[in-house]
């Protein structure tokens, strides 16, 4: 039984690791530019306040491919920052219990 245990807990749990994904990588393309914009201009940024939501989102966020490599690699990155970052702390907990 207590081998069956072992088992079990380092089995991955794919239909949880999904639902974080969807969620965070949901969040990340709709509520995350909408919460940098938006506080941006709370705070005055001149970058942002100068510039209107509609033109930030469709030239600065969401990108084109013919727009080089770097460019939508960094768009990307920023948009899936919420799921990476929910992955690095779920590492970091998942490490630290591992080694307490």
């Amino acid at each position: 039984m207590q081998g069956h245990e072992v088992i079990k807990n380092e089995i991955i749990d794919w239909s949880k690791e999904l639902w974080f994904a969807l969620f965070f990588l949901t969040t990340g393309f709709t509520i995350w530019p909408l919460m940098v914009y938006f506080l941006g201009q709370a705070l005055g940024l001149e970058y942002f306040s100068g510039m209107h939501l509609r033109t930030w989102a469709e030239s600065k966020v969401y990108f084109l491919a013919n727009d080089g490599f770097v460019r939508p690699m960094v768009r990307l990155l920023f948009l899936c920052s919420p799921y990476l970052l929910s992955l690095l702390i779920r590492f970091g907990l998942f490490y630290s219990r591992r080694n307490a």
